[in-house]
């Protein structure tokens, strides 16, 4: 796979001598100067008996986020920003993974991954990492959603198909060795970043030998996060919640793309970008799925509209 141009800024090494040992937790964050400081106030408050460094992977940001960090890292020099300046949580996941894990914490028997939004709860670290220490089999463990309109029932999902979802997972630190001797990146401008990860997990980097194996992920019940949920009464949640629905459309036609072609060639045919594959959405056929239905349609009509631009 070809390697991912990154703009970023290493954090410092003074600690690491220091640090071995501590839980490295990497925060995705986008304009989050709302929530960041939150999130990173959840972590340490999760398992206060526990070490940690924490890597706030600060991807094409405008606003205060940045400088929040900056000043939280006086307070707590276990808190590195890292600076990207692509705006784009697919490529900041992967310098992480490829760029900063080997930069400022090789060899780890755990890796935390976090989005800067949501707060763990008390214990969710320690859950998870006895999670896969129960499961030998396991690539990864996955936190459960407390807050949100359907928390329940989608806790009741995750842990009926071994799902994890992007605001709070870990990965078991062999994987994530392979992950980078393999060369394995998410697609650029993926929207279902979390459902690629996961799938990556459950074929254990083998698609086409190993197939689907969903023990591969462990749902950790007494692991849990939590996020603002949408408020119908705010104006603004009703635009956010639109522009979701759209990309949550985009997700499950970019992953009828994927997952086939992934199944049938090996991870090698893992795009650099998924935008490249989206010529082929001129095959891909609109279902009713009730009010979703419209959103789907922007989703499929702006796929094939990226599409032909790239054909030209």
């Amino acid at each position: 796979m070809n390697p991912t141009p990154t703009q970023a800024t290493p954090p410092g090494k003074g600690l690491v001598d220091q640090l071995i040992g501590a839980w490295p937790v990497m925060v995705l964050a986008h304009n989050e100067e709302r929530h960041i400081e939150a999130c990173l106030d959840s972590i340490f408050a999760a398992d206060p008996d526990r070490r940690f460094e924490v890597y706030v992977m600060a991807n094409g940001c405008t606003d205060r986020t940045e400088a929040i960090v900056s000043n939280y890292g006086r307070k707590r020099p276990e808190v590195h920003l890292v600076s990207i300046q692509m705006g784009d949580k697919c490529n900041a996941w992967n310098v992480f993974i490829h760029e900063t894990i080997k930069a400022s914490c090789p060899g780890r028997d755990i890796y935390f991954f976090m989005d800067g939004d949501a707060t763990a709860e008390a214990g969710a670290f320690k859950a998870m990492s006895l999670g896969l220490d129960r499961v030998p089999h396991a690539n990864a463990a996955a936190a459960v959603p407390l807050t949100g309109r359907n928390a329940a029932r989608d806790r009741e999902a995750m842990v009926q198909e071994h799902a994890l979802v992007a605001n709070l997972y870990a990965l078991r630190g062999s994987f994530v060795d392979r992950l980078q001797v393999q060369g394995v990146r998410v697609p650029l401008k993926l929207e279902g970043d979390d459902g690629m990860i996961g799938a990556f997990v459950k074929w254990d980097l083998a698609p086409t030998t190993n197939g689907t194996d969903d023990k591969r992920i462990v749902v950790c019940p007494d692991a849990g996060f939590r996020f603002e949920s949408f408020k119908p009464t705010r104006l603004s949640d009703w635009k956010v919640y639109w522009k979701r629905a759209v990309r949550y459309g985009r997700r499950n036609y970019e992953f009828r793309l994927l997952g086939p072609l992934i199944e049938t060639q090996g991870m090698g045919a893992v795009p650099r970008d998924v935008q490249d594959i989206y010529r082929q959405a001129e095959g891909l056929t609109l279902r009713w799925q009730g009010p979703y239905t419209l959103t789907n349609w922007v989703a499929l009509r702006q796929m094939r509209r990226i599409g032909r631009q790239r054909s030209t």
